[in-house]
Parts: C-alpha cells; sequence; structure tokens
C-alpha cells in the first residue's frame, strides 16, 4: 500500500485509539502533560527517534486534528510492519463496525455481475440481516412482518461498503456498539432495560443462524431428514432465512457470507479479529426450498370475509382459473389481497371490475412472504360502494404488485 492520507486517518482516530495501538506494539509513554499530550516511542529506539512523538489529548483544541495528524505521520515513520498494518486498516475500514460480506460467484466479465443476479444479491443480503435482528426478539419458523421495528432500526444504522472485483461481493458495516430496541422509545419515555440488543449481537446472530442453516442442509444431504430444519428454528433458522440463501445462490456457481467483528478496541488492540465464513452452493437450493415450505406451512391461517375492490386480473388462457387482486375496503388487516378463483368467479369478479363494484369473499387467509392470499374463496355478493357507507376508506398498500414485472 502506498502512503496513506495521515489526515484522513486522524479523522477516524482518536488519541486514546492511537495510544493502544502503540502500545499493543510495545512502545513507551516517557513524557507529556496530563490532559494535554503524552509522549511516545518504541521500546527499541534508535538515535534518531529518540524523540519519540507527540499525541495530543485535548480535542477541545483548535490544533487537536492537526497534532493528531502529525502524531500517525510520525507513527507511520517510526513504527515497523504491525503499526503500519493497523494505520492501513484504519485508513480503508475507518472503524466502521462489524464487516458483513455477501459473495455471489457467477460467470460474467470480471468485476461485473448480471443485473438481476446482482439484484438478487442485493434482497439476499438485506433478508439476511433483517433475519438477524428479527431473531434477537424472538424466534419464529415464520415471521412475516413481526419483529419489523427492531429489524428496519438496525438497518437503518447499516452502511454499505464498496463492492470487490470477487465474482462480485457487497459489504455492509454494523455498529458493535449501538444499542436497538424492539419498541419505538418516545421522547420522556423510559429506556426499557430488556428488549435491547446491541449491533454485535445481532451481527453474530446473523452468523449462527447461517451456521444453523449450513448445518441443516447437510444433515439433510446425509439423512434424507427434515428435523435438522425444524430442530434449528431456536438458533434464527426460518422462512425468511431460507428465502435470503436462495437469493445468494440462484444463478450463481455458489454464493459465501463471511463476517469480520471490528469494534473500534480490538482494531487497535493486539487481539486477533474474528472471521465466520460460511459457504452455500447451488445444490443446496432444492432442500432450502424444501425448508421454506415446511416453515411457510406453519404461518397461521385466519378464516375472513373481506370487502375489496378488483384492481388487477390475471388469468393465463380463457376459461382456466385466474387470480385477481383486491384493495381490501374491509374485513381483515391486510390492504391487498390476492384470490386464486374458478372460472365462473373469475368472470364474476370481471365484471365487477368492468362495473366498478366491490365483491365480499369468504375465505382462508394466509400470509406468504410479503403477500396475503386468500384460499377456497366463496364470493358472497357484489358491493356497490358508495363513500359514506364504506367501512374505511381505501388505502394504498405497501405490498408489491400483482405481477412482476
Amino acid at each position: 500500500m502506498s502512503t496513506p492520507d495521515f489526515a484522513e486517518i486522524a479523522e477516524h482516530l482518536t488519541d486514546r485509539q492511537l495510544v493502544l495501538a502503540l502500545q499493543s506494539n510495545g512502545w513507551q509513554k516517557f513524557g507529556g502533560q496530563e490532559n494535554l499530550y503524552s509522549r511516545w516511542r518504541p521500546a527499541t529506539s534508535e538515535q534518531e527517534c529518540s524523540r519519540g512523538l507527540l499525541i495530543p489529548q485535548d480535542d477541545q483544541t483548535d490544533d487537536y486534528t492537526e497534532l493528531l495528524s502529525q502524531a500517525v505521520a510520525q507513527a507511520w515513520k517510526m513504527g515497523d510492519g504491525k503499526v503500519r498494518s493497523i494505520l492501513e486498516r484504519a485508513a480503508t475500514l475507518h472503524s466502521l463496525g462489524d464487516e458483513m460480506k455477501f459473495h455471489k460467484e457467477v460467470q460474467s466479465r470480471r468485476g461485473t455481475i448480471p443485473w438481476l443476479a446482482g439484484a438478487d444479491l442485493h434482497v439476499g443480503a438485506q433478508k439476511s440481516m433483517t433475519v438477524a435482528a428479527k431473531t434477537r426478539k424472538s424466534k419464529s419458523a415464520y415471521f412475516g412482518n413481526s419483529n419489523s421495528f427492531l429489524a428496519k432500526s438496525f438497518l437503518d444504522s447499516v452502511l454499505m461498503g464498496q463492492t470487490e472485483v470477487g465474482s462480485y461481493v457487497i459489504t455492509a458495516y454494523a455498529p458493535p456498539e449501538e444499542v436497538y430496541s424492539e419498541r419505538k422509545v418516545n421522547p420522556g419515555d423510559t429506556i426499557p432495560l430488556v428488549g435491547r440488543h446491541t449491533g454485535r449481537e445481532i451481527t453474530l446472530g446473523l452468523v449462527d443462524a447461517l451456521e444453523a442453516a449450513r448445518e441443516s442442509l447437510d444433515h439433510f444431504k446425509d439423512s434424507g431428514s427434515t428435523h435438522g430444519f425444524v430442530e434449528n428454528v431456536q438458533r434464527g433458522l426460518c422462512y425468511e432465512l431460507t428465502q435470503a440463501v436462495r437469493s445468494l445462490i440462484r444463478d450463481s456457481e455458489g454464493a459465501e457470507i463471511e463476517v469480520e467483528m471490528n469494534s473500534v478496541e480490538e482494531l487497535f488492540s493486539d487481539t486477533p479479529v474474528r472471521r465466520h465464513k460460511l459457504e452455500f452452493s447451488p445444490s443446496d437450493y432444492p432442500a432450502l426450498e424444501k425448508a421454506g415450505n415446511i416453515f411457510a406451512a406453519t404461518a397461521a391461517a385466519v378464516h375472513v370475509t373481506v370487502l375489496g375492490t378488483v384492481t388487477l386480473l390475471e388469468r393465463p388462457k380463457p376459461g382456466n382459473p385466474g387470480v385477481v387482486r383486491l384493495d381490501v375496503i374491509g374485513g381483515t388487516k391486510a390492504k391487498k389481497m390476492r384470490v386464486r378463483m374458478k372460472v365462473d368467479d373469475y368472470d364474476l369478479a370481471v365484471d365487477a371490475h368492468r362495473n366498478n363494484l366491490a365483491l365480499r369473499i369468504s375465505g382462508r387467509q394466509e400470509l406468504e412472504g410479503h403477500f396475503y392470499w386468500l384460499y377456497d374463496p366463496e364470493i358472497l355478493e357484489l358491493v356497490r360502494i358508495v363513500p359514506d357507507e364504506s367501512e374505511s376508506p381505501v388505502q394504498p398498500g405497501d405490498q408489491q404488485s400483482l405481477f412482476d414485472v
């Protein structure tokens, strides 16, 4: 590595961290003035560096950053390979936190990835981190929208780093010491003593869940038994994680997730960096699909009667059953509902759409991924909607559209 930008390193260091780096490599303090500055030099100091270097301690002074930058430059000049390695790492990492790399191997020009494969990689990475946060609050075979506040709070603080030539790598940084609450804490509220989790705990949860997935897949290959999938729900394996890993390995030659723990103290001490690496291959896809189906079946089904307007229709061939999407007016918390209908019922739905009528339908509501479905539907009646007679105004949902573009 060429000589780094010392001023840039100083922007992301504190004097305490620089002292930790020097102490861990045998440097000795030999003077200074408390709370103002300290002087340091290597234990085996040569004549030309016997004066050592000065490290400022008062970050409120106007020249603190300038003096710290000079101290970094002197440490680089006087230090050995270990000190330079720490400073190099600081120059590239900036103490961003725990590092998560999601690597997808594909046949493509170096440094590129097919667009759809890249989109799957991004989705898989985000879903993996979402699962890691959700499993801190509770363990479940199927989460749906559960524990979403904690997951969103965590993702809001995660940074996306630069990609690498891998075939393709997404890098994420999570602050290990930041604390996330399971519920929103309003101004003036007492901060709860329980239901709070650090970024490091969430990152380690990701490692444990992925290790559970890897062990379950290996057990299934060896025995054909799906018991391992169910047993490892307690470690974070769930429907959403099977979807995440499937996205990572879809249209690839393999995928790899690498997690490296990087707290501030660990970066500037001689503690070995903790690394975890999990690998998955396209041959894992069928087993992940099977596990996902098992977990999806645990989602509770509810019998509902809903009122909704038909907004989208899909029927591959005339005379065959089709699928419609309802914008729900009432009868369920879902804002949008997909319904697979028999031929006669589908034709009735088409008429309702054409004539601006609503449908009142009874059936079994299930949540699959992000979408609500109504199974075994029975159309009870067509309803003409008058604004002041509706149970509640139609609100735009936050689910994806019926048709994939």
